[in-house]
């Protein structure tokens, strides 16, 4: 089977940047595989890209690589920088222009690739073992301050889908950041969460999951779902199951529940943003 890479990042796809990162890693690898999860996350949204992760490489096969470029602090000022210092020095260190040290996490089937900043926050199981990425044998030759996808994480993950081991990369990190995901709080017969992601259609996806209703709800019970001013009676099994136009509420494929309008964009109808409250109770 040919080595499998994903990219997830904020680039967009008006740059050249994505398509430079796949030359570098066939450059090094030419039968790796490489497959677009999404590089439309929003500018340094750590979260949401973490999200991303969580809800689509369980989809995956087994020896999967994948890349996560989300870095606000990318090129940013660093208190231990010392200008007399070149950039590779500083970034095999840890420390530098990088915004985070640069990481890989070797999960039990899985390799994911990014900054320490929270966003591999999924791939960090008990079982995972996570290493610094500071071994110069496995980067470009010369390290940019602004483009880490490239220099950095693109070859590292090349060089792992040749069969280099994770544990060539650097030493071991014991205490990787990990993001704190908001849970909804389940509550006598009520739950209290909120919108974690909205897609491209309007959608807003919340951290209430299918799991968390069937221990609070019986199904016989009628449901009220409130966010914002808006109330939404209950869950449809389909999208066609409202008016054009109005608002409902769906269990969707990552098994949350999700607020939509038929036709339309509940993000504008309904004024919906990310971290907003959303409470599921008995009507």
């Amino acid at each position: 089977m040919r080595p499998l890479i994903t990219l997830t990042t904020d680039f967009g796809l008006n740059d050249p940047f994505v398509g430079i990162m796949k030359g570098v890693i066939l450059n090094i690898e030419p039968q790796a595989h490489i497959v677009d999860i999404t590089h439309n996350i929003d500018p340094q949204n750590i979260l949401q890209a973490a999200r991303v992760l969580n809800a689509t490489y369980p989809w995956y096969p087994r020896k999967t690589i994948h890349i996560v470029v989300v870095d606000p602090g990318v090129g940013g000022p660093n208190l231990n920088k010392s200008p007399k210092r070149s950039n590779l020095s500083l970034i095999t260190e840890g420390r530098g222009p990088v915004g985070k040290r640069p990481i890989v996490v070797q999960s039990q089937f899985q390799t994911f690739i990014g900054p320490d900043n929270g966003v591999l926050t999924s791939a960090l199981d008990p079982k995972s073992r996570v290493y610094e990425l500071n071994n110069p044998k496995y980067f470009l030759k010369n390290i940019s301050n602004t483009f880490h996808g490239r220099d950095l994480f693109a070859p590292v993950a090349a060089w792992i889908a040749t069969g280099i081991a994770v544990s060539k990369m650097g030493p071991r990190v014991l205490k990787p950041i990990r993001l704190e995901l908001p849970e909804a709080i389940q509550k006598s017969k009520s739950i209290k969460g909120e919108i974690i992601y909205i897609d491209r259609f309007g959608n807003a996806t919340t951290n209430i999951s299918a799991e968390l209703m069937s221990e609070t709800f019986a199904s016989s019970d009628t449901i009220e779902l409130k966010v914002g001013k808006n109330k939404i009676d209950g869950l449809v099994t389909g999208y066609f199951q409202v008016n054009p136009g109005q608002a409902g509420a769906i269990l969707n494929s990552w098994d949350q529940v999700e607020i939509f309008c038929r036709d339309s964009s509940a993000k504008e109808k309904l004024k919906l943003k990310v971290g907003q409250s959303v409470t599921l109770k008995l009507k």
